[in-house]
């Protein structure tokens, strides 16, 4: 297992690596002072077949901040966590919550670049990978959110 852990003087973006799924959002509140919103953008089989995949898009003022792809298969989930992610309600850390799974992110890979980190893990359960979540965060646009609404507050 990776950390999450990497060299970066700004304690927002280690706290947004660090939040458990479905948190982000409040974590990106707090430090970006701004509306933030989280959008299903689709969820279908990626191929015929038990394994489905969930795309989400969380952003602030236009800016998608945060692009993420959830993969999770039928076959290996209780019955009735499929039926909740099925019916489109509810985000996947809501569910887990409500089912009392544990929201410890196993590192798969970490991959820092100048404008953007990008990464893949999972959420295992019972030695189950009940999750699989490669996601795209957007260290650019985040400054530049940052920027615009920190100066307007008097938080830079």
């Amino acid at each position: 297992m990776l950390s999450t852990k990497f060299d970066t003087r700004d304690l927002s973006i280690q706290e947004i690596l660090d939040a458990p799924l479905g948190h982000v959002i409040t974590v990106l509140e707090n430090y970006l002072n701004c509306k933030i919103k989280l959008d299903l953008i689709e969820q279908n089989t990626s191929k015929p077949g038990s394994i489905f995949e969930r795309k989400i898009t969380i952003t602030a003022n236009h800016f998608p901040l945060i692009k993420a792809i959830i993969k999770f298969d039928k076959k290996i989930l209780p019955k009735r966590i499929v039926e909740q992610l099925l019916q489109k309600r509810q985000f996947i850390g809501t569910i887990m919550n409500l089912n009392e799974i544990p929201n410890k992110k196993d590192i798969i890979s970490l991959k820092v670049e100048k404008k953007k980190i990008i990464r893949v893990y999972q959420i295992k359960y019972d030695e189950n990978t009940y999750f699989e979540i490669s996601e795209e965060i957007r260290l650019d646009y985040i400054d530049s959110i940052k920027n615009e609404f920190g100066m307007k507050k008097g938080l830079l």
